[in-house]
């Protein structure tokens, strides 16, 4: 009698352990899924986060391409001026051979057919040089520095739209959180003032960018001179001549050769020919070094600034886009941050499975729901673009930030405290004690 009397506990035993087992196996895949879930809203951040950076890395690709793009045709433009300069200058050559030669019938009737052929061929040049000269010139203009400054404005609105459409292939639950736009406005204040800058024409902004094309001339157009008696103590011929970019507004290339006696109270420069020729926009009053021309045929170089073939098809340097104050040689980096957010409703925990919970055995019943902050899961992440090249430098030097290069990459980093402090009220937070504490 007294083994009847307690065989109910057992099971009374047994099922409060039942319950206790089914609370606990719910609990642990509660947690399983909100810990699931947690990882995939996080890779849709991280994923977005890069995928904005990328973009506006791809941007700062694209404007070097651009610059390197307007270099060389910036160059092109030099190289028909030079052409053109040269031209002109053979030809006066050739006239003036001929003519001194006249006297001495096989050289002079030789000398003034060549002369002939190549009056026929500077018209061509002088023609059509000028043509090529400012269709280049417009093209660096309106369409290569044009298409610069569209895709750096566009480059925050695409990198934008990126988060969202990329957050919502990872996770299509995903929803960006309001603290990205506080992010965003972060983000596009470094973009437009802390990373890169507009030089203008007229206030010696692209004074760097003009050093930088004269470095990019060939051998050709920077410098024509050769010495064509360099062992004669008494008689000198010099050949000078060059192309030189003159302010911002014109490409002026001159060749003179001459002949310099040495006479005992000085010497005296006999011109034996000269040519120069100019593309421009706006007359430009400064003189240019021309291989040295104008200090050592100083005489010849009149007479070819007076013959100067002009043409007005220049448009005058473009106004490029570079990173601010390169001269400081900063290692210049910008940081693109993403939040995204998962509404409690939308994590499949087994509150929403088993809305009334576990019956205890004193028919209480175990809840089941668990507390979110902010009532949802919150993923942070940031992406860093930075500039590196591939390959280190064959001279070993180390290059820094420039629009001129297409280094730029990204990669993810960690969060900094400005990004935890932003996103903490949206979070459901006060303070962030990652954003406060060491």
């Amino acid at each position: 009698m007294g083994a009847g009397k307690h065989a109910g506990q057992a099971l009374i035993a047994a099922l409060a352990f039942a319950a206790l087992l089914a609370g606990g196996s719910l609990l642990v895949f509660t947690l399983g899924q909100t810990v699931n879930d947690k990882l995939r809203l996080q890779n849709a951040a991280d994923t977005a986060a890069y995928s904005a950076a990328l973009w506006e890395a791809r941007s700062l690709n694209f404007q070097a391409y651009a610059n390197r793009a307007i270099v060389a045709n910036e160059v092109a433009i030099a190289q028909f001026v030079s052409l053109q300069s040269w031209s002109s200058y053979l030809g006066r050559t050739l006239g003036n051979a001929s003519r001194v030669t006249a006297w001495v019938p096989a050289v002079g009737h030789a000398l003034a057919s060549v002369s002939q052929v190549w009056g026929g061929v500077d018209r061509v040049l002088q023609t059509t040089l000028p043509v090529a000269e400012g269709a280049i010139s417009h093209w660096n203009v309106d369409v290569l520095a044009a298409a610069q400054g569209i895709m750096h404005q566009q480059a925050l609105i695409g990198a934008a739209d990126l988060v969202d459409t990329v957050a919502k292939a990872t996770e299509p639950r995903a929803e960006v959180a309001a603290a990205t736009r506080l992010f965003e406005v972060r983000n596009a204040t470094g973009w437009q003032s802390g990373l890169t800058t507009r030089y203008r024409r007229g206030s010696g902004e692209l004074r760097r960018f003009s050093t930088l094309l004269g470095s990019a001339r060939d051998g050709f157009t920077a410098d024509r001179r050769a010495e064509l008696l360099p062992s004669n103590p008494f008689i000198d011929i010099r050949k000078r001549g060059g192309t030189d970019l003159i302010g911002e507004y014109a490409w002026r290339g001159m060749d003179t050769l001459a002949l310099h006696v040495d006479l005992p109270f000085g010497s005296s420069e006999v011109p034996l020919g000269w040519g120069a020729a100019e593309s421009r926009r706006l007359a430009v009053a400064t003189r240019g070094f021309h291989g040295g021309s104008w200090r050592d045929n100083p005489r010849s170089a009149r007479l070819a600034d007076r013959a100067m073939r002009i043409s007005s098809s220049y448009a005058g340097l473009p106004e490029i886009r570079d990173v601010v104050q390169p001269s400081r040689q900063q290692d210049l980096r910008l940081r693109y941050s993403v939040g995204l957010a998962l509404d409690k409703n939308r994590v499949r925990t087994a509150d929403r499975e088993l809305t009334s919970g576990v019956l205890l055995p004193d028919a209480s019943a175990m809840p089941l729901q668990p507390e979110f902050a902010g009532n949802q899961l919150y993923a942070l992440s940031t992406a860093e673009i930075y500039f590196r090249r591939p390959v280190s430098r064959a001279d070993g030097r180390l290059e820094f930030p420039s629009l001129f290069n297409p280094y730029w990459q990204v990669h993810l980093v960690g969060l900094d405290a400005p990004v935890r402090a932003l996103a903490a009220p949206d979070r459901g937070l006060v303070v962030d004690p990652y954003a406060v504490l060491p």
